[in-house]
């Protein structure tokens, strides 16, 4: 089941910004048009419009541009995955092609360029000057986090303080920008604003942790890749990053890493075993429980309203989710 489908509260309101979506990108010229609706109907959680939609109700305002904030939203996360899989040269995204397998890298960065374009126009028509700086500025960090994710793609830099600081930068502050415009559109004051920003931040941290661990705990159906898809790729993750301080298993990948111009992905086979036969998978899961526990704190101090309910039903399925 969808994220998205478990919140029937709101379901109106999501099958509007489905559709609504749809029809925005229907209007753009080819190839931009299919490739697009593709993926929109590939799938995908929806979670950063569902959270811009439940952290709406917390203002007292009515919610007259909500599903445009939330469209410019999904279409910045949506840019995003287009440029991972083309650095990452993956060939699949939720069961199918990825774009840049389907047509080339040139065509799907500008297709991924003109998503960004398209959030921009979207927000112009925003009349709250905050949420313009506040979405620029997202947008600003999500390109360094990405950046600073590829400068060090196959570099044995064991920093969790920078592993940290990208899934602020590249997660975690759009998931926290999603409550917080959510708040924005309805005129929340200013004190809920910021305690939807930090849930949505603290979820955002817990988000990529549990992301990083699937890359290692889920099968290739449920991902749509191998195990250790990551590692594979040249990046260190979290259980990784405490694998490795096991001084054999640094050594190890090392020396993977040190010719991984000329070895292939069955080649990290052994490193991937030896990662989950280590409590590093373990330990990874403290930290992100540590995540969603600030997470909660948050909740609990908004205003005693029903949505609440959903926000502390977001947090249980994120511990839970497989995939």
């Amino acid at each position: 089941m969808k994220l998205s489908e478990q919140y029937s509260e709101i379901k109106a309101e999501l099958e509007l910004f489905d559709q609504r979506l749809i029809e925005r990108l229907s209007e753009a010229e080819e190839p931009v048009k299919t490739a697009t609706t593709a993926l929109i109907q590939a799938g995908g959680k929806r979670s950063r419009p569902l959270l811009c939609m439940i952290a709406s109700n917390f203002g007292d305002g009515e919610a007259l541009q909500l599903v445009d904030v939330c469209i410019a939203l999904e279409l910045v996360h949506m840019s995003s995955l287009i440029h991972d899989d083309i650095i990452d040269q993956a060939p699949v995204r939720r069961g199918d092609r990825t774009i840049h397998h389907k047509y080339t890298n040139q065509v799907a960065t500008y297709i991924g360029d003109y998503l960004v374009a398209e959030a921009l126009e979207i927000m112009s028509e925003i009349a709250d000057q905050k949420a313009h700086q506040l979405f620029s500025s997202t947008l600003k960090y999500l390109a360094l986090g990405e950046l600073a994710q590829y400068k060090n793609r196959y570099q044995m830099n064991p920093s969790l303080t920078a592993y940290f600081r990208k899934n602020r930068n590249k997660t975690a502050r759009l998931i926290a920008l999603s409550c917080q415009l959510g708040a924005i559109t309805t005129n929340a004051i200013s004190s809920i604003q910021k305690q939807l920003y930090l849930f949505g931040y603290y979820l955002g941290m817990s988000y990529q942790i549990i992301d990083d661990i699937l890359d290692f705990t889920s099968t290739a159906d449920d991902l749509g890749k191998a195990s250790g898809q990551d590692l594979r790729s040249g990046y260190l993750t979290l259980p990784t990053l405490l694998a490795i301080q096991d001084k054999q298993i640094f050594h190890e990948l090392e020396l993977i890493f040190n010719r991984h111009q000329l070895i292939k992905e069955f080649d990290f086979d052994p490193i991937v075993a030896d990662i989950k036969n280590t409590d590093a998978i373990q330990r990874s899961y403290q930290y992100s429980q540590w995540y969603l526990n600030q997470a909660i704190k948050q909740i609990k101090r908004l205003p005693d309203k029903k949505e609440k309910d959903l926000l502390y039903q977001l947090v249980g399925y994120l511990s839970k989710r497989t995939h």
